[in-house]
């Protein structure tokens, strides 16, 4: 017997044994908002994340006109600065059973584990693109294009400035 047909059998018999354990099967429950109608759902419950830098309140202000909200208020506090209460809160929104859109602007590093969390939790990552943006007038703008567009489900690709950070866009049903 290959290594390779020897290697498929090892895991057909381990996902077996996976879907016969009980956690298994309250785990498929729980990827039960995931579904297209729990992307739809969770439209209707946003939670922006920010990093604590100067381009959040611009995103901030995006993400509220997305959602055709006055500039005071969000339907979900922002979750920002990426520190332990931040990640504390992240985690009971992923453990709660309410479907949740997450639309943030990170630095590289801060979004790389933020999608960690959100994909071992169940959530689905529905885009995360790389971005370069300035901290001057054009990122500001730029900032609340993003925003917008991630609320709206946009494709959020475009301009990038030689100058600028490096900034994750992201949008995620969790």
């Amino acid at each position: 017997m290959s290594n390779d047909r020897r290697f498929v059998l090892k895991g057909l018999a381990a996902a077996g044994l996976l879907a016969a354990m009980p956690w298994a099967q309250a785990s498929t429950r729980a990827a039960a908002p995931l579904s297209d109608a729990g992307v739809a759902d969770a439209a209707t419950r946003v939670t922006p994340l920010v990093s604590g830098g100067a381009l959040d309140a611009a995103f901030l202000a995006g993400v509220r006109n997305g959602l055709g909200q006055p500039a005071a208020t969000l339907v979900n506090p922002p979750l920002q600065g990426l520190e332990a209460a931040t990640y504390q809160q992240l985690n009971l929104l992923l453990n709660d059973d309410t479907p949740t859109l997450l639309v943030g602007l990170l630095d590289d590093a801060a979004a790389t584990l933020v999608l960690d969390l959100v994909r071992s939790a169940g959530g689905r990552v529905l885009s995360a693109e790389a971005h370069r943006i300035g901290q001057d007038s054009i990122g500001q703008q730029r900032a609340g294009e993003l925003g917008q567009a991630l609320v709206a489900g946009a494709a959020t690709a475009g301009r990038r400035q030689e100058n600028g950070n490096a900034y994750v866009a992201l949008r995620c049903v969790i």
